[in-house]
């Protein structure tokens, strides 16, 4: 029976008792669905939420490891590059290894404190060991200028050539190209006002036709350090310098360790 408030009219309806059951069965299940919606929708939102926590979590991981595989083949190929200029210095790097096994004396033999040349390199105190074994290894230019004449072991129509020539004006500043000892810094017939540096490793570099020397034999020098002023001494037929590297005590051609 329903009966509105302050009305006289009464309403009412006779449910059988099967029938209210099947309603309240039916009332029932609808909320017992509307919950477990409830709870799925909220199941699958947490699962949604972390898939995309892991997606980003997976992302930062690949980006890790990418850098870590780049830093991986970078150490790699610095160690290739330290064991062929080991190589080619005739130097075995375990022997410059261990802190108690380096000459601490002689690197700092290879200072200079000559108030005329200026070393333009790293002072040898401030390199690692496998840096000093690349700094007695030849490399780079003594000058920069146009190339005039090349390395040619042909003893045919062309002729022999030993090094190459560098065409530049007169005073521009000769540099050495590794670090080393000077065994000569005199005067010869063919090449005028010489240099001759020893890497101690086999190496010898050749300065040739120079205006004036800034080295003496006995000299130490570091690389990339003024030894002498380019000219047109000895058989020179216009300003250049003549460059030379002679390993283990044959000429070969300093192109690629220049270029």
């Amino acid at each position: 029976m329903i009966v509105p408030e302050g009305g006289d009219k009464v309403y009412s309806r006779t449910v059988s008792a099967g029938l209210f059951k099947l309603l309240l069965a039916l009332i029932s299940i609808w909320i017992i669905f509307l919950i477990g919606i409830t709870i799925v929708y909220s199941r699958l939102s947490v699962q949604a939420s972390k898939s995309a926590m892991l997606q980003e979590e997976n992302q930062r991981l690949r980006e890790y490891f990418t850098k870590v595989i780049d830093i991986e083949k970078s150490f790699k190929r610095n160690q290739e590059l330290t064991a062929r200029l080991a190589e080619l210095a005739g130097i075995k790097l375990e022997d410059l290894k261990g802190p108690s096994k380096i000459n601490f004396d002689s690197l700092n033999s290879l200072r200079d404190t000559s108030a005329v040349r200026r070393p333009t390199g790293v002072s040898p105190n401030n390199l690692t060991p496998e840096e000093l074994v690349a700094q007695h290894v030849p490399s780079g230019r003594p000058l920069y200028g146009w190339i005039s004449k090349r390395f040619s072991a042909d003893d045919g129509a062309r002729g022999k050539h030993s090094g190459i020539d560098f065409a530049v004006k007169e005073g521009t500043s000769v540099s050495a190209t590794a670090s080393g000892e000077v065994i000569t810094a005199s005067w010869d017939e063919y090449l005028g006002f010489m240099v001759v540096i020893d890497h101690g490793n086999g190496y010898l570099t050749t300065y040739g036709h120079n205006k004036e020397l800034l080295v003496k034999k006995g000299d130490k020098v570091n690389k990339g350090e003024v030894i002498a002023l380019s000219g047109n001494t000895g058989q020179s037929s216009a300003p250049h310098l003549h460059y030379e590297i002679i390993k283990d005590g044959t000429p070969i051609d300093p192109a690629p360790f220049i270029d």
